[in-house]
């Protein structure tokens, strides 16, 4: 069955996905091109603070596997972390007292980064304490290499703080278990590494949870949290919100019912029920959209008709002409 649309699509922070741009970049993938492929913007290189919405965050770890031909490109990005590559959210981790204190924050404060995971105690035993790594997007490949990123990421963290090679009892992961999963294994230290779960899980040993960090600060530690607890999280939109966005961003390339499905991993049958859902159609929303477009440019300057064509994702000036005066902009 097909996977129903959430109502809320989440933004996130700019943050992880600068980092993840800059760690493709040092492999020697173009990360302006890989961000302009994921429909991040411009302005994302320079900003210290915004959000993006967590689609596009999702298509740029698929963008960037692509780019270098690496199935194991999030465990590699994981481990190229360096503690302030994530802002606020790392030094959170880092003046945390111990291990637990670091691991709890990093559950409570994970808005700072991402609002589509959340991170928490999911079973606790005297000798282990197994933490879950749980999406709120349906699964697809960009949501697989996200999850090992983010174990991995918990992982070196933990290992970098404590200053000691704290290795996890187990690994859990929702998807599918790889052709190989030498490298995932490697990265994480060891070989409990267990595939087709029903939540990503972390599990460590309740003696190293109580490690003492190495830039433990409790009085630091009070204050980025009373900061962080004031940060309010990312915006959230409606799934049709995010949709009507997502079109008119993508007209210049000629979006189809297929491409835009593809966007929001479902099939075209689920998008055209959920577009009926909001009593819309797809063809209602191209018009919309094209017509929103036309009306900007005509507002901006008089385009001629071979530009707007471009604009909205037409093959020539005749083709414009008709559907302008089909939709009510002649």
């Amino acid at each position: 069955m097909q996977p129903q649309a959430p109502d809320i699509v989440i933004n996130d922070s700019v943050v992880l996905p600068k980092f993840v741009l800059s760690a493709v970049a040092a492999r020697g993938a173009d990360a302006r091109i890989l961000a302009r492929e994921a429909r991040l913007p411009g302005w994302l290189f320079t900003a210290v603070q915004g959000a993006i919405s967590s689609l596009y965050a999702i298509r740029l770890w698929e963008l960037a596997e692509w780019a270098l031909q690496d199935p194991d490109i999030a465990v590699d990005i994981a481990g190229r972390h360096q503690h302030g590559d994530l802002s606020l959210y790392d030094y959170l981790f880092l003046s945390a007292p111990t291990l637990r204190d670091g691991l709890t924050a990093n559950g409570e404060f994970l808005h700072l980064v991402t609002n589509n995971s959340r991170w928490a105690v999911l079973e606790e035993t005297d000798r282990n304490v197994t933490y879950s790594y749980a999406h709120s997007i349906r699964a697809h490949r960009g949501i697989e290499l996200g999850a090992q990123f983010g174990l991995g990421l918990f992982c070196a963290k933990v290992r970098d703080a404590t200053g000691r090679p704290v290795v996890p009892v187990s690994v859990g992961f929702a998807q599918r278990a790889p052709r190989s999963h030498r490298a995932i294994a490697d990265a994480f230290g060891t070989r409990q590494v267990e595939f087709d779960q029903p939540v990503n899980t972390l599990t460590f040993r309740q003696s190293d949870l109580d490690l003492p960090l190495r830039g433990a600060d409790p009085v630091l530690a009070g204050i980025l949290r009373r900061y962080a607890a004031m940060l309010p999280a990312a915006e959230q939109v409606t799934w049709y919100e995010q949709f009507k966005t997502l079109l008119y961003d993508s007209l210049a390339a000629a979006p189809t019912l297929d491409t835009m499905a593809a966007q929001f991993a479902m099939s075209r049958r689920s998008l055209q029920r959920h577009l009926a859902e909001h009593g819309t159609t797809w063809r209602a929303e191209l018009d919309h959209a094209r017509r929103r477009r036309a009306e900007e440019a005509h507002s901006a300057a008089r385009p001629t008709l071979n530009s707007l064509a471009r604009q909205l994702g037409y093959s020539d000036a005749r083709a414009v002409s008709r559907a302008l005066r089909r939709i009510g902009k002649g």
